[in-house]
C-alpha cells in the first residue's frame, strides 16, 4: 500500500504510512540530557502553517546531519510519530515527529545558502521555541571603538550617498 498524503495536523501515534511536505523552520544543536541519549529538536511546519515537533536521536543525529536544513522543505514518509510525554507536551502538538531509520526524507528545495554564509538581522531571528529561559549574549572586541554620533565630511556625506541609493 502506497503512503497517503496528509498534512501534519492528521498524523498521530496511530498514523504508520503516511507522506507529508514540511518545511524545517528550527533545528537546535544536539544536546545530551543526564542518564539519556543526545538528542536533537526540530520543528517543522507545514503547507497549512501547521507546526511539529521533531526529534532524531543518539547516531541519527550524524547520519541526518546534512539531510536536514532550516527553512529547507521536504517531503517526508514513515518517519514515527510518538505521543509527547505530558511533562513534554506543549502548545504547538502533542505529538513529535521521530527521525529515524524508518524516516525516507526527499528534498523539495536546493540549499542555495550553502555556498557561503547567510547573514540575517538579530531582530528577525525567531527565538528557539523550546527554550523558556530568558538567555543574552555579549559582543565584544579588542581594540578600543569610538562612536561618532553625528560624523561629517567627504567620506561621511559618500557614504550617506551610497546608503540611501
Amino acid at each position: 500500500m502506497k503512503p497517503e498524503y496528509k498534512p501534519l495536523k492528521e498524523l498521530n501515534d496511530k498514523t504508520l504510512k503516511y507522506k507529508t511536505k514540511v518545511q524545517v523552520i528550527h533545528k537546535s544543536s544536539p544536546q545530551q540530557s543526564p542518564n539519556k541519549p543526545r538528542y536533537q529538536r526540530l520543528l517543522f511546519k507545514d503547507d497549512e502553517g501547521f507546526t511539529m515537533k521533531g526529534a532524531l536521536f543518539d547516531s541519527d543525529i550524524e547520519k541526518y546531519a546534512e539531510a536536514l536544513e532550516r527553512n529547507e522543505e521536504y517531503e517526508l514518509s514513515n518517519a514515527m510519530i510518538s505521543a509527547d510525554p505530558p511533562q513534554h507536551a506543549s502548545r504547538l502538538n502533542e505529538y513529535s515527529i521521530i527521525i529515524n531509520a524508518r524516516a525516507q526524507i526527499s528534498p523539495l528545495t536546493t540549499n542555495a545558502t550553502a555556498l557561503g554564509p547567510h547573514y540575517q538581522a538579530f531582530a528577525i531571528i525567531p527565538r528557539d521555541p523550546f527554550n523558556t529561559e530568558l538567555k543574552g549574549f555579549t559582543l565584544s572586541s579588542t581594540t578600543s571603538i569610538r562612536i561618532i554620533t553625528n560624523p561629517e565630511g567627504e567620506k561621511t556625506d559618500a557614504l550617506r550617498t551610497w546608503y540611501v541609493h
